[in-house]
């Protein structure tokens, strides 16, 4: 407190008086910080379960106009009794810090016995937290101090200190804060939650969270578990305990951080992540029959072009599906310079985004060898890219102050991977003329994280129009970034496990979950390790063959057998939708069947690379038919993935936009079914009533500014004559 510094900061801030509270949150942070209610944390890391108590409660008041003068009116004498320490005011000038020695096994009670000693009204209760910081204040600050009460006579006390209190925060605290949610004596804790059962919930919610956790970061993925699984558990710590894996961690940290845990501040509304491991937990249970539950693998896999039967020789048959999936934006890669036309008449390129998903070590990366085969004609060029790159740059930096500058080559490598910059991608695209560009990731997290460092709003929307070959573009005024407006060739092959596609694709309304296409890996738990057996020296000459093949293709190619067959299979997918009365299947229809057309005619053009001139006539026609069987294979095996996967979200988006539709009814309805004069609680309960959520406020205001209600006392209303008018 008599550091220079903090007296500096503390006076920036005091000069700024609250007119810019952002500017006081950055000077804040320069200041040191104390852990009243801790002497240490175990492991370093101050998180309240690793907390050691050191006897100390800290009250702290906020929006105090002038600090002294409440301190003037202060009861002083009760000081002393209560075993006061420290009273100063806070680094905001406007707030008030008292601390004090502890009594209760309750920090929150504690804290109440404090307050109300002194005759305190409101107090941040959020300082209950055992681990709560607080930002350190000047000596000028303090107003009284009691340095006694800061330190213990020997190390002896201040060990049975701790051991008291840690000892009565995992009993008494914790045995306090969950007795009003625990169930009688005898009755067993309940199974399920709204007929699922809680072990398959918290399964999904594991996944969706990324996984068993690893030694070291159990304690806060536990920790993270209880703040989702609190809101389908009547926020009790037992039995959240009860239902949770342990993960290795004893009783005592598992009720610690579960009361920790459901005090934390909630939402009035069951998080996203929540109703998703509900949904799928749903779609596990419905029967086979369900529409969000069609299982892909059970697909007859039509017969294959013969480069796709060669990389997918070695393979389990199981895995063999996800290699044609994978293989799509690569193949379509290769032939970029072909074009065809789809039922609509539009051109079409060969434009494939592809997410293979599992289960950490179940073999994804049995896609990297044969990837790395087809991609065989593209490295090769791009070496020679990368070559013309390098001496462009080497001649630049050589003429840097000279006039003649070196000409640019416009060099453009097209295998990138995904950690390529937008400027940069956009330099590819603008240099590549209508080449597609690939961009391969093996853990799709790496984009998750490309999205929190804030150039995802970017990268999503050039990933949606590259699906179409549209425009993409920026103009920058600056020489030193890249300005074009260029349409976008970029196809996309990404792995990852289910809780990392699920943190990626977490908008199924911004459009690109539709344009994915999607194949799950089998369950490998409890299997021994697949065989993928490597290729033959003339099976991998093979397959290179065959994408030299693609890379020389060029031209537009049209195939009717294709046409028909992806019309007929839209138009099964229309009545079905029908039927269901589902715009999950109507919506994710369609670019299925774009998906499934682009197949179909990538392989009625490789199919066109196999025939012999003297069967060419008859091997068109199965050709065709091939072509058009592959087609409606994948375009329902995309289908069906993307509705086990997203469907029951797109039916829930289908259903929020129905219900903003009728909105307007609905508000009308809902005030003409109130009294004249109503409470809030009145609001509230027909609400409930009519299964809507609780939270009213919205609601209130609206009416309030178009002048269909008036304030007639405490939380109560009075319609006016015209409300009928809404």
């Amino acid at each position: 407190m008599s550091d220079e510094t903090v007296q500096s900061v503390c006076d920036q801030i005091k000069l700024l008086d609250g007119k810019d509270p952002e500017e006081m949150s950055r000077l804040k942070r320069q200041l040191p910080i104390i852990t009243p209610h801790a002497q240490y944390f175990r492991n370093h890391r101050r998180l309240a379960t690793n907390a050691v108590p050191s006897g100390l409660t800290m009250l702290d008041i906020d929006h105090v106009d002038d600090p002294h003068s409440w301190w003037e009116n202060t009861n002083k004498d009760l000081l002393p009794t209560l075993r006061v320490c420290l009273v100063a005011i806070t680094p905001s000038g406007h707030g008030i810090r008292i601390i004090a020695e502890r009594e209760s096994a309750d920090l929150a009670a504690d804290m109440q016995r404090l307050s109300q000693a002194l005759g305190i009204a409101a107090y941040d209760s959020c300082t209950k937290d055992i681990s709560r910081a607080s930002y350190i204040m000047p000596a000028s600050y303090v107003l009284y101090m009691n340095e006694d009460g800061f330190s213990f006579e020997t190390e002896t006390a201040a060990q049975e200190t701790a051991k008291k209190f840690e000892t009565e925060h995992v009993s008494a605290q914790i045995c306090s804060a969950v007795s009003h949610a625990a169930p009688p004596d005898g009755e067993p804790f309940p199974a399920t939650y709204r007929g699922m059962a809680y072990s398959d919930i918290v399964s999904q919610l594991v996944g969706l969270l990324g996984g068993t956790p690893e030694l070291g970061e159990r304690n806060t993925f536990y920790f993270t578990l209880v703040r989702y699984a609190r809101y389908i558990c009547d926020f009790n710590p037992q039995l959240l305990v009860h239902i949770l894996p342990d993960f290795g961690l004893s009783i005592q940290e598992r009720m610690s951080i579960a009361a920790s845990a459901v005090n934390r501040p909630r939402k009035s509304e069951i998080p996203d992540l929540i109703t998703r491991a509900l949904l799928l937990v749903n779609a596990e249970q419905d029967s086979g029959n369900s529409i969000f539950h069609t299982d892909a693998s059970q697909l007859c896999m039509p017969k294959l072009p013969k480069i796709m039967q060669t990389i997918c020789k070695h393979l389990p048959e199981p895995f063999r599906p996800a290699m044609v999936i994978a293989s799509l934006p690569v193949l379509g890669a290769l032939a970029t310079k072909v074009r065809f036309r789809y039922l609509d008449h539009v051109e079409h390129s060969f434009s494939f985004m592809s997410c293979i998903t599992a289960p950490a070590a179940t073999g994804k990366s049995f896609i990297r060898e044969p990837i790395n085969l087809l991609l065989t004609p593209i490295d090769e060029q791009d070496a020679i890219e990368r070559q013309k790159e390098q001496e462009y740059k080497d001649a630049l930096r050589a003429s840097k102050n000279s006039k003649n500058q070196p000409e640019n080559p416009r060099a453009c490598p097209r295998n990138n991977g995904i950690n390529v910059s937008v400027a940069k991608l956009l330099q590819l695209l603008s240099y590549s003329e209508g080449k597609h560009l690939i961009g391969i990731g093996e853990e799709i997290d790496t984009l998750v994280k490309s999205e929190r460092a804030g150039v995802w709003s970017q990268k999503s929307d050039i990933y949606r129009l590259g699906f179409d070959n549209a425009k993409y573009g920026q103009n920058y005024m600056s020489d030193n970034s890249f300005s074009a407006n260029v349409p976008v060739y970029y196809n996309l092959l990404l792995t990852g496990t289910p809780g990392g596609m699920y943190r990626f694709f977490k908008d199924v309304e911004d459009g690109l979950v539709t344009r994915f296409c999607f194949a799950q890996l089998p369950d490998m738990f409890g299997t021994e390790i697949p065989d993928f057996s490597p290729y033959t020296k003339t099976e991998r000459e093979e397959v290179i063959r065959y994408a030299r093949y693609l890379y020389e293709a060029e031209g537009t190619i049209s195939c009717k057998n294709v046409d028909k067959a992806i019309l007929t299979w839209l138009e099964e997918k229309r009545q079905m939708a029908i039927a269901a009365d589902s715009r999950a299947i109507d919506t994710l229809r369609r670019r299925s069947a774009v998906i499934g057309f682009r197949a179909g005619y990538l392989a009625a053009l490789l199919m066109k690379g196999e025939i012999k001139k003297n069967t060419k006539k008859q091997a068109t026609q199965t050709m065709g038919d091939s072509a058009a069987s592959f087609a409606t294979y994948v375009a329902e095996y995309v289908f069906r993935n993307q509705m086990a996967l997203f469907g029951t979200q797109f039916e829930k988006v289908a259903d929020d936009y129905m219900a903003a539709q009728t909105q307007r009814g609905r508000v009308r309805k809902l005030l003409q079914s109130l009294p004249e004069t109503f409470t809030k609680a009145d609001l509230m309960a027909l609400r409930v009533r009519n299964g809507q959520t609780t939270d009213v406020s919205y609601v209130l205001t609206r009416w309030r500014q178009n002048g269909l209600i008036t304030d007639a006392g405490m939380n109560t209303y009075r319609k006016v004559e015209r409300y009928n008018n809404l």
